[in-house]
C-alpha cells in the first residue's frame, strides 16, 4: 500500500462526495496518476474517462485518516508536505511486526506514534510499552483485505526490465515516481523500515520479473494483466480457447502452437499463482561460523587422504587431530604476521594467539579454546555433515552433498555467513518486506549481496535456507538465551540487557544467529523477537530441562528419538509412546547410530526429561512435533493441509 498527501487528498474527496450523495467524483486530468495509483491497490474504481467511486475499503481508509487528523493526530491534509509517504511498505512493515510480536519495536515507535498509528501503554510491570492504536490496527486490516491489481501496461513492463532486482540502495530509484508508486501498490516491490533506504522486489514482484524478461513484448495495451493471466490459467488447463485468445498469448511469447507454454508462460502461472494465493509466509535463513567451515574442510581433507590410506575414517578423534595441525598452523602463521603487534590483530583471533605462543601442549590448547563436538553437532543440524557407523563400530562423520557445495563457497571466500545476512535476501522471497538496512549492511559485508542485487553467493545460501533440512540443536549457551525469549513482547536489546551478566555480547549474538537459522525464532525488521511455532513447540518440550545442562537436544538424541517412534506404540490419551525392550535394538538399527551412540543419546534424552525407562513421553513426543515444524517442505506441507 502507498499513500502520499496526493492519495489521501483524493480518497477524501471521493469520501465527501460519496457522503453528499454524489454518484461519483469528477477528477481533473493532471490528477489521473493518483488515482489509478489508488485503483490497483482496490481503493477507488472508474466509472468513466474522468470519475472515480471510492470502493468500500478505499472509504474506510479515507475515515481513519480524517479520524486522525480530527483527533489531532495528524495535521490537516494541506499542511502534509508535497510526496509524503503516510502509508507504504515500510509502514506496513512495522505494522505487521508489532501485530506479530504485541508491540512495537524500538525501530517502528517514532514513524507509528508520528502518524497516530501507535501509542503508549503500561506492561503487566509498569513499564513503558508502545502498541498500535486502533488506526493502526484498522490500517492493517483494510490493507490484509485489498486485493491489488495486476496490471502492467508496456511502458511500466519496460520500465520493470531496466531494474535490478535488488535488495539494492533506494537512491538508485527514481523513488516517489508514478512507476514505483504503482509497483509498490501492486506490491510488486517493497521498501526498508524505517526509512525506506532498500528496496527488493517481492516474491510476486520477482515472478513478475522474471516473466517480463521472458517474455510480454508488445508496444502498447497491457503486457500482463488478470485477463491475460485468466487466459493463460485456462490454457493451461487445457481449456479451448477462441483464435483472439491463443493470438493474444502467441503474440505476448507466453505460449506457441496453442497449448506449448513457453518459459515466460511458465513464469506467468507462477505469477498468477503469487498473485491469487499469496505467499506471505515464514522466512527462512542460513549460516555458518567460520570455524565450522574449518571443520567441514578438515573432514573433507580426511576423506581425500582415505583414497591412499581405506583404514582411514573420520571419527572424532581423527578430526580433532587434524583440526589441532590445522589451527597451529594458522595461528603460527597469524603470530609470524603480527608480530609484535598483536594488539593490531582482532580480538576474536588475539586471545587465542596469544595463548598459543605460551603453549606447551597444543592438544590441551586446542580443546581449550576451540568446541568442536558442538561445531560438529552443529554441522549435522543443517546436514553439512552425517554421523554413521565405522568399521571398527565407531561414530564416524561423511559430508554430505550440500556440506560439499558449501564447501566450495568457502574456499572461494572464507568467513562467517550470519542468518542476519542470508536475510537480507530471503525475506524477499517469501513476504512483502525488504530487508532493514542494517541486515543489508551485514550481507554486503559478507558478499550475500552486490550493490544492485543478491550476489551467486548470496542466492546459494537463500536457496539453502528454503530447502535444508533442519534437525534441532540447542547448545548450553544457545539454551540459556532461548529460555529468556518468551513467544512474543521481547527485543533484542532486551535479550542482550537481560543476559549481559551472563554471557559475552558474542556469545548472545550467535546463539541469537543459530536459533534463527534452526527457525526456533524469528527476528523482526523492527527489532522484535519472537518465537515460532517450532519455537513454542521446543520451549514447551524443553520446560523441564535444568538450567545449565549441556546440549539438552542435538541431531543424535532426535534420531534416537525418532527411531523410538518408529518402533513404539502410540497411547493418544496418555500422550505417550511405549517401546517394548526387545524392539530397542530394531530402534539402534533404524537410528544409524553406533552402539556407544545410542546408548548416550538414552542417557542423555532422560536426563533432559525427553523419555522414560520404557517410553517416549509429552516432552519428547512435543520435540518431535516442533522438529516437523523447523524445515521448509514440512512446515508447508502441514500448512496446506491445514
Amino acid at each position: 500500500m502507498i499513500i502520499t498527501k496526493e492519495h489521501a487528498i483524493a480518497l477524501e474527496n471521493m469520501r465527501k462526495d460519496a457522503e453528499s450523495g454524489k454518484a461519483w467524483t469528477d477528477i481533473e486530468e493532471v490528477d489521473r496518476k493518483t488515482y489509478l495509483e489508488l485503483e490497483v491497490q482496490g481503493l477507488a474504481r472508474e466509472d468513466g474517462p474522468l470519475k472515480r467511486i471510492p470502493t468500500t475499503l478505499g472509504k474506510e481508509l479515507a475515515e481513519v485518516i480524517r479520524a486522525l487528523v480530527l483527533g489531532g493526530k495528524l495535521p490537516t491534509l494541506d499542511q502534509w508536505p508535497d510526496g509524503w509517504r503516510f502509508i507504504g511498505s515500510d509502514i506496513i512493515t512495522l505494522l505487521r511486526a508489532a501485530d506479530r510480536a504485541g508491540r512495537v519495536g524500538p525501530l517502528g515507535e517514532k514513524p507509528l506514534l508520528e502518524r497516530g498509528l501507535a501509542e503508549e501503554s503500561k506492561g503487566e510491570d509498569g513499564s513503558r510499552r508502545v502498541i498500535l492504536s486502533e488506526a493502526g490496527k484498522n490500517v492493517l486490516r483494510i490493507w490484509r483485505a485489498l486485493d491489488p491489481e495486476i496490471a502492467i501496461t508496456a511502458e511500466l513492463a519496460n520500465h520493470i526490465r531496466h531494474l535490478m532486482e535488488g535488495p539494492a540502495e533506494s537512491a538508485r530509484l527514481s523513488t516517489g515516481s508514478h512507476e514505483e508508486h504503482m509497483l509498490e501498490g501492486m506490491r510488486l516491490i517493497a521498501y526498508s523500515a524505517p526509512n525506506s533506504d532498500i528496496y527488493a522486489f517481492t516474491t510476486l514482484g520477482q515472478a513478475v520479473k522474471r516473466t517480463l524478461e521472458l517474455g510480454g513484448f508488445v508496444s502498447e495495451g497491457y503486457a500482463l494483466s488478470e485477463e491475460i493471466l485468466k487466459l493463460l490459467a485456462a490454457c493451461a488447463d487445457g481449456v479451448e480457447l477462441d483464435a483472439e485468445g491463443y493470438v493474444q498469448l502467441e503474440a505476448l511469447g507466453y505460449v506457441r502452437d496453442m497449448t506449448e507454454l513457453l518459459p515466460a508462460g511458465e513464469w506467468a502461472l507462477e505469477v498468477w499463482r503469487l498473485w491469487r494465493c499469496g505467499d506471505e509466509g515464514r522466512v527462512w535463513t542460513f549460516s555458518i561460523e567460520a570455524e565450522e567451515a574449518d571443520v567441514l574442510e578438515a573432514i573433507c581433507r580426511i576423506e581425500e587422504k582415505r583414497k591412499d590410506n581405506p583404514d582411514l575414517e573420520a571419527d572424532f578423534e581423527t578430526i580433532r587431530r587434524e583440526m589441532i595441525d590445522r589451527k597451529a598452523r594458522q595461528y603460527k602463521a597469524l603470530l609470524e604476521r603480527y608480530g609484535r603487534r598483536l594488539k593490531e590483530m582482532p580480538e576474536k583471533f588475539r586471545l587465542i594467539a596469544e595463548k598459543f605462543a605460551e603453549a606447551k601442549d597444543l592438544a590441551r590448547w586446542y580443546d581449550d579454546n576451540f568446541e568442536l563436538r558442538e561445531a560438529l553437532l552443529s554441522l549435522e543440524a543443517v546436514r553439512l555433515v552425517h554421523s554413521g557407523i565405522g568399521t571398527r563400530g565407531q561414530t564416524v562423520y561423511a559430508v554430505t552433498e550440500t556440506g560439499h557445495a558449501v564447501r566450495r563457497d568457502q574456499e572461494r571466500n572464507h568467513r562467517d555467513v550470519t542468518a542476519t545476512a542470508v536475510k537480507a535476501v530471503s525475506i524477499a522471497r517469501r513476504t512483502y518486506d525488504a530487508p532493514a538496512r542494517a541486515w543489508w549492511d551485514e550481507a554486503r559485508a559478507q558478499q550475500i549481496v552486490g550493490s544492485m542485487e543478491a550476489t551467486e553467493s548470496g542466492r546459494f545460501y537463500a536457496h539453502l535456507a528454503e530447502t535444508v533440512e533442519r534437525l534441532p540443536l540447542l547448545t548450553r549457551y544457545e539454551m540459556e538465551v532461548f529460555h529468556r525469549i518468551p513467544d512474543r513482547g521481547m527485543t533484542v536489546d532486551e535479550v542482550y540487557a537481560a543476559l549481559e551478566d551472563k554471557l559475552d555480547r558474542e556469545r548472545i549474538r550467535w546463539a541469537l544467529e543459530k536459533l534463527e537459522t534452526r527457525h526456533l525464532i524469528d527476528i523482526l525488521p523492527d527489532g522484535n523477537v519472537v518465537e515460532t511455532e517450532a519455537g513454542q513447540l521446543m520451549d514447551r518440550a524443553l520446560a523441564g530441562v535444568p538450567e545449565g545442562f549441556g546440549n539438552p537436544v542435538n541431531p543424535v538424541v532426535y534420531r534416537l528419538l525418532k527411531a523410538l517412534r518408529e518402533v513404539g506404540s502410540l497411547y493418544v490419551k496418555e500422550r505417550k509412546v511405549r517401546i517394548l525392550p526387545r524392539n530397542v535394538k530394531e530402534a539402534m538399527k533404524r537410528s544409524g547410530l553406533s552402539q556407544e551412540a545410542f546408548e548416550n543419546a538414552l542417557e542423555q534424552a532422560r536426563a533432559a526429561g525427553l523419555i522414560g525407562r520404557n517410553s517416549i513421553n509429552e516432552a519428547g513426543l512435543l520435540l518431535l512435533e516442533a522438529v516437523e515444524r523447523m524445515s521448509p517442505r514440512a512446515s508447508e506441507e502441514r500448512a496446506y493441509a491445514a
